[in-house]
Formats: structure tokens, C-alpha cells, sequence
């Protein structure tokens, strides 16, 4: 099982809601009745974490993303596959893909009764790539509408909550 691997193993980060890797940073604030878990599972900025080995994402030429968080409220469970890239979105889509794709497939053979909405948010600091369209709808079509996002925002709370995003601007007058 994934998660027995994943809580017992040095993936988790232990009362961490942030983390930072290559000049990117990612972070979400827990509210009341939130619990929020953080894994890091690459295996280049946490070689203690085996959790590649269990995906079988091992071999030469897999990608893993570089988080898992775990976001729960009431009764609704999030697994949320995360990637801070510097630069290269089409890398990042593609670690993302890989991981929840392994992770969906390990998960089916020892539990299908699970449930639980999939989700990746990809935080990046370099410029927009001409193709970013083409890679949102390969992520559309992996993890669903609304379940997917490519941002400079760190701070990824409204997006794992499924707020609906609100543009900053004037407000108008109530008469």
C-alpha cells in the first residue's frame, strides 16, 4: 500500500505545509477541520525516500514528480501530484502524468474501493512556453476540469479547496 510506505518512510515532511526546491517555492495554509500532508517523494532531493522504487519508476528514463500532498476535509480526499520546475513545463506535465499514472495503477491492484480526487498543480518561476495550451489539455484529459493548474502562485490553498479563482481588481459599488 502506497500510503503505509509513504507514512512510515522518510517521504513524509512532518508538520511541514511548504516546501521549497530550486528557487521554487510551494505552500498551502490548513484551516479548521483541514489536514494537510506533505511527501516529498524525489528521489534527487530526498534519496531516503523509496517511494520510486515502489512505483516501479526506477528504470532508466521514468519521471517523478516532486511532492504528493494529501489534503482531506469532511469526506473528501485529495491527492495532489506536485512539480516545482525552474523552467521546463513539458518536463513537468510529463513527471506529474507519470507519477499519478504509476500511483492510479498501484493503487487499483491492492484497493479499488478507494476514493479519492487526483490532482496536480504544476508551480513554475521561468516564462510561458508557447505549447502551455497543448499541456493544459493533456493534463484536462488526465486529471479532469478544474484539477489541474500551471502557476507562478506558490500558494496553492485556493486551488486544492476548488475555489473558484477571483481576479484582483476593483470592486464594484453596492447601490
Amino acid at each position: 500500500m502506497p500510503f503505509n510506505t509513504l507514512l512510515l518512510s522518510c517521504c513524509l515532511l512532518p508538520g511541514r505545509t511548504s516546501h521549497r526546491e530550486d528557487g521554487v517555492e510551494i505552500s498551502l495554509q490548513p484551516a479548521s477541520g483541514e489536514t494537510v500532508l506533505f511527501f516529498n517523494i524525489d528521489d534527487q532531493s530526498n534519496p531516503n525516500c523509496k517511494f520510486r522504487q515502489l512505483l516501479g519508476l526506477d528504470q532508466e528514463g521514468s519521471k517523478i514528480c516532486d511532492l504528493i500532498v494529501f489534503y482531506v476535509k469532511g469526506s473528501e480526499r485529495i491527492i495532489c501530484f506536485v512539480e516545482l520546475k525552474g523552467g521546463d513545463i513539458k518536463k513537468a506535465k510529463d513527471q506529474v502524468i507519470e507519477t499519478y499514472t504509476s500511483f492510479n495503477q498501484f493503487l487499483r491492484v491492492s484497493n479499488s474501493s478507494l476514493r479519492f480526487t487526483a490532482k496536480t498543480y504544476i508551480v513554475f518561476n521561468g516564462s510561458v512556453p508557447r505549447e502551455v495550451d497543448t499541456y493544459k489539455e493533456e493534463l484536462k484529459y488526465k486529471f479532469g476540469e478544474g484539477n489541474y493548474a500551471i502557476s507562478r502562485n506558490s500558494d496553492f490553498g485556493a486551488f486544492v479547496r476548488g475555489e473558484k479563482y477571483q481576479p484582483k481588481g476593483k470592486r464594484k459599488k453596492s447601490r
